[in-house]
């Protein structure tokens, strides 16, 4: 009997790497489309002993829904996890909700031409579930399977810097999300959608090569413990979680359009901060409570559908520190 085959976006970022090895090594095949045709030997070399399991779909446009109607043949099931990041750009429509919007229905759209696709897994965010200026308040209780429908003001104000661009990846996420939920009411498609919706992803990152390489969601916690106050929200969750989601989302039996929130329950700054004291000195941690940071989630979904068991926030600690003071380590001796 042939493996099921996984459609892939996104495999060349953070959360992707670390779904495209939990899937491999699940039992599964992968299609995995990528932008540009030199990335393939990058991602053969990185999953070398799968290599026979892997095909690869150039696919420069994601909105495009011919192309992905060609990807998707022989396809029995989806990840779509590309998505504008922030930084993107500075138009909250042109830079972020369109794409994201666009790229998520030309997705939906373009696998109702293929009867043998069995579900389409979307990754949104917690953000989603959440009132889009969540980033920059004290947090919010984020409420998964509730229908509930995000207001955003068409006159809100962003500001600038990395909480600016936050803010309308946010809304990019609400959109999008509303949008996959429309689908799923006016088309009703033969396969099933389901939604993962992490909070602040962490953990050791496939695609970080040096000390000055950490980025994203990492960089950010990281430098929590070298300022004063942390940088992000209370709620997070192990990069391997999200990926071993994905692979538990393709066995469960839930209905279409369940929603997830994929994230270890509201987490301690304070106790996080003495951890990082007590474990990894020479960082030389400044937190100082107390903490404004509020967030609440409650992963019921996750848990009881899914079965996940989440990685310890100590877990996910040692997984970013342990890389970054690696990579300086091994730098300070060159």
């Amino acid at each position: 009997m042939s493996k099921s085959l996984v459609f892939i976006t996104g495999a060349t970022g953070f959360i992707g790497a670390h779904v495209v090895f939990a899937t491999l090594r699940a039992g599964y095949r992968v299609r995995l489309a990528i932008r540009k045709a030199e990335q393939e030997a990058g991602l053969r070399e990185r999953y070398a002993e799968f290599n026979s399991d892997i095909e690869i779909s150039v696919i420069p446009d994601l909105s495009n829904v011919d192309s992905l109607k060609t990807a998707l043949h022989d396809v029995d099931y989806v990840y779509h996890i590309a998505s504008p990041m922030p930084g993107s750009g500075d138009d909250v429509e042109r830079d972020y909700v369109i794409p994201a919007v666009k790229a998520t229905l030309s997705m939906l759209n373009a696998a109702l031409a293929h009867q043998k696709i069995q579900k389409v897994v979307i990754v949104s965010s917690l953000l989603s579930l959440t009132p889009p200026n969540a980033l920059i308040s004290n947090g919010a209780v984020a409420k998964e399977n509730t229908g509930e429908v995000i207001y955003i003001d068409p006159e809100m104000k962003f500001g600038e810097g990395f909480a600016g661009h936050g803010i309308r990846y946010a809304v990019s996420k609400i959109k999008a999300h509303q949008a996959t939920r429309d689908f799923l009411k006016t088309e009703n498609p033969h396969y099933k959608i389901f939604t993962l919706h992490p909070s602040f992803v962490l953990g050791d990152d496939l695609n970080q090569k040096t000390a000055a390489g950490l980025t994203g969601m990492n960089k950010f916690f990281y430098n929590s413990f070298i300022s004063e106050q942390p940088l992000i929200g209370n709620v997070w969750v192990h990069v391997r979680d999200v990926a071993d989601a994905h692979v538990k989302a393709l066995q469960a039996d839930a209905p279409s359009g369940t929603e997830f929130s994929i994230s270890h329950p509201a987490n301690s700054w304070e106790e996080a901060g003495k951890y990082v004291q007590n474990n990894y000195p020479s960082v030389g941690s400044k937190l100082q409570p107390p903490f404004v940071s509020d967030w609440e989630v409650h992963p019921i979904a996750a848990e009881q559908i899914l079965g996940i068991k989440w990685r310890s926030p100590e877990t996910i600690i040692d997984s970013v520190f342990n890389q970054q003071l690696g990579l300086q380590a091994q730098e300070a001796t060159v």
